[in-house]
Parts: structure tokens; sequence; C-alpha cells
């Protein structure tokens, strides 16, 4: 093997061991910049000591030839993530895939590993708020970040409705019964989890054939790189005509078989669906015939499959022996499709039912499954972690393993936050904690939001990652500059190893006080790299300082609906319900606590500092430096911006307890005046129009009637979400270009006009009645819903 120029390529001291995965690490490479033709792929044949199996790597880099070595190709690819970041001064990101140089300077050997044997990621709602009108390049891009990122165990639901069609067909119900079953493509997570069905739609007729296609590649993808794909598995969610039908005519419609339970149904915000008990030869049968149709359409599965049949609802029975026989009957059926299933389950349902799930319910579920053929997830574990509760030693399931996971976002709704320093301190105290922990992972709702905590994330899982408050700070400075190509003398438009050298030299004395980077602690700054990073200081002091787990609500898509401020009833989402919860709406996490507001001038003095080292510097090339930053600053200005908006709805509440209209009205325009400013903000990036949605939505349908249901799908999901019964409306809210001008400003107009009408009779009462407010509100609503905007039908 030779080097350019003829010489020898740098290498360990023996041999190289080959890499059947060479090829698939260097396509990674390739595509984040590379030139692959300079990028030797190895295989480490043995692991650094106390690294999990497959989990070591490392690179070097001579003569313009870099080499990275692994024992696996996720691991290989994380090193070479670390190399460009080191030395290329670039962070591979949702927001910068790309390097901006190709040159490879030379890098001594350097070798980093991890402890974690297990490293999942993705939702099952992911695929509803984020990925759901994805194609091949999208995917690609994110199965490249998922190995860049370390990621082993990627969840993968594309096709699932495919597989859940053709189980149907083969069970006798007929194809338009089995479409209406399914609904629209958005919500489709959701119908596989037994929470909704028979909502939006009808799919494209190509629909079925177009994701499957879509679901090998993505496989494909997945298994050349190594990864472990988690796939679904089937849950016992039916239409009520496979409920009723007796499989192979040997007993009676209604009646079940001596000893087996009997169907039940489900409740989600509003929805019933029949679910088979998981012990009933009926639910063996189509458990059966799903997973064949899963192999002959999607090939061989990994071992892992995700299963939760009663995530966010109640089971039909409390009784311990219905329990005990439905965790049974569910893996049975796993370990007769595949001897070596490992049975992937959320925690979720124990801390959202927690009322249910008394520790004598929880252990009875899984009391009959073996420890070894399950692995749970601890699924919001950076703010309410169950494993020391559900999984230390003595707990309902104890021994079992179990990977900690932050679930972050909601909904994909705007917000900055994340408690980055509570996050390090958590990753490093798994170590000391509950046994039997296999790894940690990422489990958001949505994604492509609050770059810096989920890259900190991943980085946590390995052994280079920061470890204490000082660590952090040096850590915090590096994202900075390598985010934005920046070096200490200046704007590089690519960054250099210079950069990182200068973080690493500040992190040796852990900044200044309070985590204030040296230097930046007052005093005028004027050079880009001193701006970016004063402001960062005060990002992670305030929207990612300690104790933000929970997203800062943004009241722009708060839902007014009577006389009354529309912040401070919304439950909290994610928040464990009570026995018998009333319907809740979900637009917003909670209201707004003091510090949040309080923050707001610093931060506005953070998006000065940044756009004034946006002015400095050159380029305007898509995943650019000066793009990301650019990205940055209107984020930022959005969270200020729509923060700020707060103040100009609670003006007009009081100014109708007052009975002054013309006060009402002129807070209205004012609120209308930071409303418009916001949705221009949003509409100067494509990733924060609305119709950047619409559109990819639309693409999956081949005529005017297929893009116009899509696009009423794309639609529902981030505006009244289902019915307008639900009660879910803007769960899924966004700061995008057409949903700010065209859905929340008309709702806060009719407020304020029916508010301004009603006080120009005297002051307005809390009680007021409110009906032709929210008719007005629906009938808004549902114009938007359907691509009429208001005041144009």
């Amino acid at each position: 093997m030779s080097g350019p120029g003829g010489g020898p390529a740098p290498g360990p001291a023996s041999e190289p061991a080959p890499a059947p995965w060479a090829d698939a690490v260097g396509g990674v490479a390739g595509r984040a910049g590379l030139d692959r033709r300079l990028v030797t792929v190895e295989r480490l044949p043995t692991g650094r000591p106390g690294a999990a199996p497959h989990c070591t790597a490392d690179y070097r880099a001579e003569a313009g030839w870099l080499t990275v070595r692994g024992t696996s190709a996720v691991a290989a690819s994380v090193a070479l993530a670390r190399y460009v970041r080191r030395y290329l001064g670039t962070r591979l990101t949702w927001q910068r895939p790309h390097v901006s140089r190709s040159s490879l300077p030379d890098a001594p050997r350097t070798t980093l590993s991890s402890p974690h044997e297990v490293r999942y990621y993705l939702n099952v709602v992911t695929f509803g708020y984020s990925t759901p009108f994805w194609g091949w390049d999208r995917w690609e891009r994110e199965i490249d970040w998922m190995a860049l990122h370390g990621v082993t165990h990627p969840l993968m639901l594309v096709a699932h409705e495919a597989v859940l069609a053709e189980t149907f067909r083969r069970a006798g119900l007929p194809d338009a019964e089995t479409a209406g079953w399914l609904g629209g493509a958005a919500h489709l997570p959701w119908t596989f989890m037994g929470g909704m069905h028979s909502f939006g739609g009808p799919l494209p007729a190509r629909w079925a054939e177009r994701r499957v296609d879509l679901a090998r590649r993505v496989l494909g993808r997945m298994r050349e790189l190594g990864m472990t794909p988690v796939l679904p598995a089937f849950g016992g969610h039916v239409p009520p005509a496979l409920v009723l039908a007796a499989p192979d005519g040997e007993h009676p419609t209604g009646e079940h078989p001596a000893g087996e339970h009997p169907p039940g149904e489900i409740e989600w915000q509003g929805w019933r669906t029949p679910v088979l008990h998981p012990g009933s030869r009926r639910f063996q049968e189509l458990f059966a015939t799903f997973a064949q149709v899963q192999h002959e359409l999607l090939g061989q599965g990994s071992g892992y499959f995700a299963v939760d049949p009663y995530i966010e609802s109640v089971p039909p029975s409390g009784d311990i022996e219905y329990l005990r026989a439905a965790g049974r009957g569910t893996y049975r059926a796993l370990a007769s499709a595949d001897p070596d299933a490992v049975w992937v389950l959320q925690g979720w349902p124990f801390h959202y039912q927690g009322a249910f799930w008394t520790p004598d319910r929880v252990a009875a579920y899984l009391r009959d499954v073996p420890a070894d053929r399950t692995l749970v997830l601890d699924l919001w574990g950076e703010h309410a972690p169950l494993h020391t509760a559900l999984l230390a030693d003595g707990a309902p399931l104890a021994g079992r393993p179990w990977v900690w996971c932050a679930l972050h976002n909601f909904g994909g709704r705007p917000a900055l936050f994340g408690d980055l320093r509570g996050l390090v301190r958590d990753v490093r105290a798994l170590h000391d904690g509950v046994p039997h922990l296999r790894g940690v992972g990422l489990a958001p709702e949505a994604i492509e939001n609050n770059e810096v905590f989920y890259e900190l994330a991943t980085d946590l899982a390995w052994d280079d990652a920061p470890r204490s408050p000082a660590d952090l700070d040096a850590w915090l400075d590096r994202f900075v500059l390598d985010r934005y190509g920046l070096s200490r003398s200046g704007p590089s438009g690519q960054g250099d190893a210079d950069a990182q050298g200068d973080a690493d030299r500040r992190g040796e004395d852990g900044g200044g006080p309070d985590g204030v980077p040296s230097g930046l602690a007052g005093g005028h700054i004027s050079d880009p790299a001193g701006l970016a990073l004063r402001a960062w200081h005060t990002i992670t002091s305030t929207v990612y300082g300690a104790g933000r787990t929970r997203s800062i609500p943004t009241p722009v898509i708060a839902r007014p609906w009577a006389a009354a401020l529309p912040f401070p009833a919304q439950r909290a989402a994610g928040e464990a319900v009570d026995d018998a919860p009333p319907t809740p709406s979900s637009d917003v996490d909670a209201e707004n606590d003091p510090a949040a507001d309080a923050a707001l001038p610093r931060l506005a003095e953070a998006v000065r500092d940044l756009t004034e080292t946006l002015d400095t510097m050159p380029g305007t090339a898509p995943g650019h430096a000066r793009d990301v930053l650019a990205a940055d600053v209107a984020e930022l200005a959005g969270h200020v911006l729509a923060q700020g908006t707060r103040v100009h709805v609670r003006g007009i509440l009081a100014a109708a307890r007052s009975g002054d209209p013309d006060s009402v009205r002129a807070h209205m325009g004012r609120l209308r005046t930071d409303l418009l400013a916001l949705d221009d903000l949003a509409g100067a990036r494509p990733e924060t129009r609305v119709a950047t949605w619409v559109d990819a939505a639309r693409a999956w349908g081949d005529t005017d009637l297929e893009r116009d249901a899509m696009e009423r799908e794309a639609r529902s999901l981030v505006s009244v979400w289902g019915e307008q019964h639900n009660g879910l409306h803007d769960y899924s809210g966004r700061h995008w270009q057409g949903l700010v001008r065209d859905l929340y400003l008309p709702r806060w107009h009719a407020w304020a006009d029916w508010l301004a009408d009603a006080a120009a009779s005297g002051p307005v009462p809390p009680d007021a009645n409110p009906s032709a407010l929210r008719e007005r509100i629906v009938s808004i609503e549902e114009a938007w819903r359907g691509g009429v905007r208001p005041g144009t039908e």
C-alpha cells in the first residue's frame, strides 16, 4: 500500500487487518467532502482495554494521507469525524454536513473508545414529526450523521405500514378497509403504537411500493455500516373486522378458546383501538404472518425488535395474571419468529401511566420473559429517569439490560433549551450506578434542533468527552469555534488546527469565573471569535443552563380559547397523567418562568454579538460556516422575539379587563408587528418555511388528488394535529413562515377582536361566554389545515 507520491502510507506496526466495511466508511468520508482516495480504512483486530466490544478506533495522518482504523465501521466513522473536527476545524452536524477544505494536515496516532456497546437513536414519533416525507437523499445524510456520531442501534420504521397492510390482506381484510384504518402518512407512528387509526389519508397509490424501496435502501446502508437496525414488531392493534373474524373458522365470532383472554380496547386522546391479547392464538397467528411479511419485504432482521402495545394507554385489564400473560405472549411470538430476538421496550408507559403501572404490575408484565432477551429504554433519562426505581437491584425490572436515553424534544416545537452541565453529570454517573447498563441513546420526538445538546450527548458516549465543568467549558469553546470556522486570529472560513489549540489551552485553566471563557468576562471585544464565544457564554448560561431539561414554551403557538391567558392552563407534555385526566391541550409545555423572561435582554445582546460576527464572515454556500451562523442568528433572534410577545398578550387581556377596547387593539397592533417580523425571519431560511414541509409531502403524490391529500396531512400534524375534539392542537407547532402569519396571527386577531368588542360594553370578566370566539378559532384552523388562507375563502 502506498501513499501520495508512492511513499509508504502510515499504518500500525503490524500488518493491518482488511476491513470488509472499508468502502462503506470511505463513502461516508467522500460524502462529507473528503477525497476518499486519500483516506485508508483499516480494521483494528482488538479493542482498547475497558472498551465495549467493537467500540475502539484511531486515526493518523501523514504526508496528506489519512488512515482511520476501527473495530467496527461505526467506530471508524467516529474517528473520522474526530479528525475532521480537530484538524479541519469542522464539526459535521445536521446543519453543516460537509468539510470546507480537502487537504489533510498531519496528525499523530489518536485513539478513542466507548464503554457503551449500545448507542440507540430515534423515537417512534420522530417518524411523524421529522422524517415522514424524507426521500433517499435525506435518509442517506442522516445515516452518515448516525455513523459519524457513533449510533449503533437506530430505530427503523420506514415502510412498517406496508408490512401491516400485507399482513392484514393475508388475514382477509379488504384493501380499502386496511387503507382507511392506516390513515395518513405523518400520523402513521401513532397507528403503529395503537394510539389512533383511520385519520387522514388516503395514502398515494404507489406509496407502499416506493416506501418499501426506500426502506430497503435505508436498511442496506445501515447494514453496510455495521449498524443493528431496530425493526418494529406487531403489537396486536387491529381493525375491528380482524378482532371478530375467527381464525380458520374453528370457533364462532365472539367466542374464544377456554383459558384465552379475549380482545380488549385501549384509549388514547379520544381514539379507541381494538387490541388482541398477546397470549391469544389470533395474536400469535397474526404476529407470525407479520414476521414473515417483514422478512419477505425488508430482509433478515437484526434480532432487535421494538414493540410497546400500551405505550401511552392503560391496558384493557389491570389483573396481574392478564398482564403476565400479555408479556409472556409477546415474547413467545417474538421468539417463535426469531429464537435470538431481543425485545426492545420503552420504560415510557411506566412513567406516563405511572398510576396504573404499580411495581407489582410492572414486575408481572415481564416476569416470564428472559432478562437477557430484553433491552429496556429509560427514555427520558435527563428529566424523569426510571432506572433507579425500575432497574436497580430489588426493583421490578432488576437484572435487565437497559439503555439511558435523552428524549429532549417534544413534537418539534420551537425551543432553545437543554441542561448541558446536567447532561455531563448524568452520563458520567451511569458507570457507577444501576447495573446491567448496556449503553446510552437519544430518543427525541423531533430532530434537527438544539445541535449543541445532541453534539454533546453523542460525544459523551466516548472517552474523549468532557467529564468536569472545566472540561465542558473547553468543549463549548471548541464547539463554537469549529461551528463557525473561527480562530482567535479571526474568521478563516474553514477553521484550523490553531483554533483547536486555542480551545485546548483555554480549557487547561477552566476559563474564568462561573465558566466564563477567559478574557470574556467584560470589556470591549471586537474579534469575531471573542464575540461568538461571549454570545455563547450568554446562551449556555441561560437557555442551556442548570435545570433546563424542559423546553421554554413559546407563547406564539398558544391557542386563545377564552377571556383568560392561554398559557397557565396547558398540561405539561410528557408528564405523567392522573387516573382520569381531562383531554389535554398540549400546545405549550407550561407557563414561562421569570428567569426565562429576565434572560431576554442578555440574549438580545448575544444576537447582536453573533450578528456582528456574521458581518465579518465571507461565504454564502449552504452548509458553509457562515450559513450555519446565519441560521443560529435567526433562531436566537426568533426566540427573543417570540418570548417577547407574551407581554403583548398579557396587555391585551389586561385592557379587556379594564373595559378599554382601544388599548386592546393597540396591544394587538404591537403583537401583530412582532409576529409578522417573526414570520419574515423564518422566511429567510428554507428549513423554517411551511412550504418546505408541504412541498416534501406533496412530492409523494402522483396526481393532484394525492398531492392535495398529502398536503392536508402535513398541515394537520403541525396545526390541529388530529380532530378538533382530540385536544392536541399545536402540539407540533413551529415558528415557520406560513404558520405564524397565516394561522397563529389570525387566531390572536380573532381573540383580540372578540375581547375589544366585549370591552366596548365594559370590563370583560373571566367567565365571558366564549362560544363565538371558539367558533371563529375552529374556522381559522380548519381553513388553514385545508390549505385556504383565512380571508380568502
